[in-house]
């Protein structure tokens, strides 16, 4: 399911940390933190997905699910067969409002067989060219603190994907949505230690959206109505688009992951 959940763009964004939230009053910048993958395979199959990128000790990671590229269906782990040996990343360039696409080679991670006792979750070692500009999640990450009642509205920024067989050039200006889901209840959140379900309507999700980051929002009330809390949601997978549900991996997983980098 490398083709499975979430959507972003690119905007500039200045964020105060607030105890390990964020506080802003649009959104919409959040989508600076998610980022295109694709690629095609010499049979013509496309993948797409989303992730976003952390640094630690001086190296850049691009977190995204594992099955974006190992190339194994998560559910039946299954080879998915035709798989490209190279996904692309659409990252911006400094002082220009052009884009590039970063290489990485995934000939050998590809093979790797899905492990249904592991997490979908995958850092991938990057080298960042200093030409590019690259907006990191890992303050945010690194800031989280467990919370005793989740917010009732997840927003999460990734790239969907329509056409089932898309084109290296049919990548360039991928439009961007925002995601707004809900808890299907409280119980869905806690009763893994893992992961946690949320619900959606319609075609708020779609396939391109796996790996892509979730953020937990809390909207202000009295004379800071118009303004919201930001915290980090975890990473988006998965799901089950006939039930209109997805699948998440908790925040303080990714986390504890991020810390063992």
């Amino acid at each position: 399911m490398a083709k499975s959940f979430y959507t972003s763009l690119v905007f500039l964004l200045n964020l105060t940390m607030v105890c390990g939230q964020q506080r802003l009053t649009d959104t919409s910048k959040l989508a600076k933190y998610s980022y295109l993958i694709y690629g095609c395979s010499s049979s013509g199959n496309s993948v797409q997905a989303t992730g976003f990128f952390v640094k630690k000790k001086n190296h850049t990671f691009l977190v995204t699910a594992s099955h974006v590229v190992n190339g194994w269906l998560f559910e039946s782990f299954d080879a998915k067969g035709s798989y490209p040996d190279t996904l692309f990343i659409k990252i911006g360039l400094k002082n220009s409002h052009l884009d590039t696409a970063l290489a990485i080679d995934i000939s050998d991670l590809k093979h790797i067989k899905a492990d249904p006792y592991s997490h979908d979750i995958y850092f991938i070692p990057v080298n960042i060219p200093a030409s590019c500009q690259v907006y990191r999640l890992d303050s945010l990450i690194l800031n989280y603190k467990p919370i005793s009642h989740i917010p009732h509205t997840i927003l999460t920024y990734g790239f969907a994907v329509d056409d089932q067989s898309l084109s290296l050039r049919q990548f360039e200006g991928q439009a961007s949505k925002k995601a707004i889901v809900h808890l299907p209840d409280w119980n869905a959140y806690s009763c893994s230690p893992l992961v946690y379900e949320i619900t959606y309507s319609g075609d708020d999700l779609g396939a391109g959206d796996s790996g892509s980051p979730a953020y937990f929002i809390t909207e202000g009330v009295g004379s800071n109505r118009e303004s919201v809390t930001i915290q980090f949601g975890g990473l988006l997978f998965g799901g089950n688009p006939a039930k209109n549900r997805a699948s998440v991996i908790r925040p303080e997983l990714v986390k504890a992951l991020y810390d063992k980098l």
